[in-house]
């Protein structure tokens, strides 16, 4: 390519990527004007973070989504245990309505617990609690708990990983499943740019296509939330959260192992996806397309991995889901209702026996 070439695809892409950045930072102002915060926010670290709370009932249900979930993939759980129970829950940087962290912040599991702690206190949530983690939100959880295990009450772990995912490195590769995924994903996030990605889906939706995004945005949560959900979806600071809490799984079987904690006789549940997760469940297409072969030593593997993590205390008890793959909170969010219920009657019956 000649200079004058290079020069003239320099100026295109400064040009698109301006008005890309100009057009998402627009539309993200109109999508806060629709559909402002629904709970409080509170400044942690510089920052403020959107915290909800509601219902009545001790202990309070503290909810810790998975890997880049802004959480509203949780309502049908809270709508089940609310007003009954109190539950918490709040937006970690660059999710749902919070502000997003700088750049250069670590955001693995070990320091996101480390934030949790300091997001609890600043918005004057009294313990114990009842803490509900799924997939790395699981990990989150773990971390907490050893470290402030006087504030936890109970912990369910819904298919979280943990340290032994060598065990799955081991029999898969650390390719597939070691750090290098989340690299390769965490790129392919910081190059895509925010707005190219919303113009993009919005001319999709005038001419009558239904998107991929907006596809699995209907799977996950009721019709009436489908229009937040995707307006949360496409903010930058969801793309920013996306890029640091991949990279932010660097190193984190190396911190579980380093902190792992037996917790006595807290009540613990795991609660892991079904072997053959069922037709039109979410991602069924990811599960269905493994030759049986590769799934039956998947499920091998993923069932010891669960069955350690109940062996976490004298109190645990695994849950295997019939019906749903990874996020049970979307394909039966009764068995999680049902779960943290059955564990908070146990928990006031030990305490007023």
């Amino acid at each position: 390519m000649t200079p004058r070439w290079t020069t003239l695809a320099a100026t295109v892409a400064t040009v698109a990527g301006a008005v890309s950045a100009l057009y998402q930072k627009a539309a993200e102002r109109a999508d806060i004007r629709r559909f402002p915060p629904p709970g409080r926010l509170v400044t942690v670290r510089g920052r403020r973070l959107h915290v909800r709370a509601e219902g009545e009932g001790g202990p309070t249900v503290v909810i810790l989504p998975g890997m880049t979930d802004n959480g509203l993939n949780w309502v049908d759980v809270r709508r089940g245990l609310v007003p009954g129970l109190r539950v918490w829950q709040y937006d970690r940087a660059g999710l749902g309505w919070s502000e997003a962290a700088p750049w250069w912040e670590w955001r693995g599991a070990s320091a996101l617990a480390d934030e949790l702690h300091e997001v609890l206190e600043a918005s004057g949530e009294p313990g114990p609690y009842l803490i509900v983690g799924h997939s790395m939100g699981g990990e989150i959880a773990r971390f907490y708990a050893a470290r402030h295990r006087d504030r936890v009450a109970g912990m369910v772990l819904v298919d979280a990983p943990s340290e032994r995912m060598t065990w799955m490195a081991e029999e898969f590769g650390r390719w597939r499943y070691g750090p290098m995924r989340h690299w390769r994903q965490a790129l392919t996030y910081a190059l895509t740019p925010c707005g190219l990605v919303r113009a993009r889906l919005r001319l999709a939706i005038r001419n009558g296509r239904e998107p991929d995004l907006l596809r699995r945005i209907r799977q996950r949560v009721p019709a009436e939330l489908v229009e937040l959900a995707l307006a949360l979806e496409l903010t930058s600071g969801q793309r920013r959260a996306e890029v640091q809490e991949d990279l932010g799984r660097t190193g984190v079987v190396t911190a579980l192992e380093a902190e792992r904690t037996h917790f006595g006789d807290m009540p613990l549940t795991v609660i892991s996806k079904a072997p053959h997760p069922a037709p039109g469940t979410y991602y069924y297409e990811y599960f269905a397309g493994r030759s049986p072969d590769v799934a039956e030593r998947y499920n091998r593997v993923w069932a010891r991995i669960q069955a350690d993590l109940a062996g976490l205390s004298d109190d645990g008890t695994l849950i295997v889901a019939e019906r749903a793959a990874h996020n049970i909170q979307i394909d039966e969010p009764e068995l999680i209702v049902k779960a943290v219920t059955d564990m908070c009657h146990k928990i006031r019956e030990h305490r007023h026996p």
